[in-house]
């Protein structure tokens, strides 16, 4: 889809403006949000998953949860190689992948983190059954993004911000002016599923899922957990 194609040269254009603009647009709420996830998330003994780690914002802080080895996966070679300069320590692994078709046998890992990522899949229920796939039974899933507020007044009002004072924020906040490429998050907020839709797809095919919401749903921590053996 040309509209994957755009958020990818996007994202790897503003890499090293990436997170600093993000803190502005999320009004500085975007590191609250992934420590609260990790608080929801808990530790993890065994190999962990970070789905779309990016140039490693997220990876870091997840290594202070995984006891075991981290496996860093993103579609993005230029983001990989970025984030191997950023992390240093640890046992840590880079994989170039897509979150479709994760590279991975069946029923082999136990946890997997996504932070500002799930949304810029092209087919997320795929992505979920995917995630299902290569987990064990116990298997969690972390997920921190934007969200869609149920509420439509809200939601609205999100839609403005993410269409409008979004590109606006990240023109003052970046070199790139008016025409950054932060404009183009309204494209993939258009396509996310609802908060309420997002907890109900979570729970058919991982069995349990909870959902909680930040900044009247704009921001939202889901956790999923395999609990039956399901034909996906």
């Amino acid at each position: 889809m040309k509209v994957w194609r755009e958020v990818e040269e996007a994202l790897e254009e503003i890499i090293e403006e990436y997170e600093r603009v993000n803190h502005v647009i999320s009004l500085f709420q975007d590191e609250k949000i992934r420590r609260r996830g990790l608080e929801m998330a808990g530790p993890h003994r065994d190999v962990g998953l970070e789905i779309g780690s990016g140039p490693g914002n997220f990876t870091s802080m997840l290594q202070t949860q995984i006891e075991g080895a981290l496996v860093c996966l993103d579609y993005s070679a230029k983001m990989l190689s970025v984030a191997k300069t950023r992390v240093k320590k640890g046992n840590v692994s880079f994989v170039l992948g897509i979150f479709e078709a994760l590279p991975f046998r069946s029923n082999v890992l136990v946890f997997a983190g996504a932070a500002y990522a799930f949304r810029d899949s092209t087919d997320k229920r795929r992505v979920l059954k995917e995630i299902h796939r290569i987990f064990r039974d116990g298997g969690r899933l972390l997920i921190i993004d934007i969200g869609k507020p149920g509420n439509l007044l809200v939601r609205g009002v999100f839609t403005l911000y993410m269409r409008y004072g979004v590109p606006f924020l990240g023109s003052i906040a970046s070199s790139y002016g008016i025409r950054n490429p932060w404009r183009l998050l309204f494209k993939t907020y258009e396509l996310l599923p609802t908060n309420k839709e997002l907890v109900e797809v979570l729970r058919a095919i991982f069995g349990s899922a909870q959902l909680e919401e930040h900044a009247l749903g704009g921001l939202i921590v889901a956790i999923a957990d395999k609990t039956t053996e399901k034909s996906l």
